[in-house]
């Protein structure tokens, strides 16, 4: 009788220690997957893709262009980007740490909860909007986690060949699951979330009386999807024109001064497409972080061109 409380508290410690190993785990795996996810999550590069026709395969905008910041993104981190060499490197290590760590079956569990709680909107989005049932949407969502995992765990997944039969085996899936209407209206929701994202930011930043009501919602949002899918579209056209391994700096600043260009007139048939949809005050507030989103651009830009100056390495390319 006298063993049980020292067996308990042995027992106890033993759980405690596990819990702390899984939630360190966890924390690193987030950490490391931020990097994949924001590549996995935007619209795959394929013929069927409006957003994206065009856009450069995801090895040449690895080695030898600057990637489309026409896209909306997120706010940038503080710090300047590494050098390409570099951040191939520390890409390659952290594929090779979570190939290894993924042969542990109670770490890749742990990575497919996070990854159903990470998609737990989108699952909840496309339920509501693209009109998929429950099951539809928990078969979608493990699909796309099946997705990660196979890039991650092939070491050549990211070659441009590989990827393309990758996603066109994904995309098969889909239609065979879903059919061709519901799959079509999935790629729709997809192809948007970009703009979804700008959206949700400008709610964000609205209160009282200006915030957006349900019925303004969608209607703001495939407006901005238009805009930003012709920005894109412009930017590429543009990028294809130049020559990438011979670009002096002249040409890469009219590059940049081109680019920013593009994007204000983008904006101004932005503020177009929302005007009959946004009262006046929300209007000045949505053109107000149009012109946050430029400054910010053009104050990253000219970041990372001081950057590539002090570093002497005038061809490296932004991030």
């Amino acid at each position: 009788m006298r063993r049980a409380p020292y067996l308990l508290a042995v027992l106890v410690c033993g759980l405690a220690g596990a819990a702390i190993y899984l939630w360190r785990e966890l924390g690193q795996e987030r950490a490391l997957n931020a990097e994949l996810r924001a590549r996995l999550d935007a619209p795959a590069p394929s013929a069927t893709t409006a957003v994206d026709s065009g856009a450069p395969s995801l090895a040449a905008a690895a080695t030898t262009m600057p990637p489309d910041p026409a896209a909306p993104s997120v706010a940038a981190g503080p710090s300047a980007p590494p050098p390409l060499s570099k951040r191939a490197d520390r890409k390659d290590d952290w594929q090779q740490d979570q190939r290894r760590a993924l042969q542990d079956p109670r770490y890749r569990q742990a990575w497919r909860e996070q990854s159903r709680l990470t998609y737990a909107l989108r699952r909840d989005n496309i339920m509501r909007l693209v009109g998929l049932t429950q099951r539809e949407a928990d078969a979608v969502i493990e699909l796309q986690i099946d997705r990660e995992l196979a890039l991650i765990e092939e070491p050549n997944s990211l070659d441009q060949k590989r990827y393309e039969v990758t996603e066109s085996a994904h995309q098969a899936k889909l239609r065979e699951l879903l059919g061709e209407g519901k799959s079509a209206r999935l790629q729709a929701y997809m192809e948007s979330r970009g703009s979804r994202m700008q959206v949700d930011q400008f709610r964000n930043q609205l209160s009282g009386a200006d915030m957006l009501r349900d019925d303004q919602v969608e209607p703001l949002i495939a407006a901005m999807h238009v805009e930003n899918a012709q920005l894109r579209r412009d930017v590429e056209d543009y990028r294809q024109s130049q020559d990438w391994n011979n670009m002096s700096d002249d040409q890469r600043r009219e590059f940049d001064e081109r680019r920013a260009e593009l994007t204000r007139e983008a904006h101004a048939r932005m503020h177009d497409s929302a005007a009959p949809i946004l009262s006046h005050t929300q209007l000045e507030k949505f053109d107000a972080m149009l012109a946050r989103e430029r400054e910010r651009r053009a104050a990253k830009q000219r970041m990372e061109g001081l950057s590539a100056k002090i570093g002497g390495g005038a061809d490296t390319p932004t991030d």
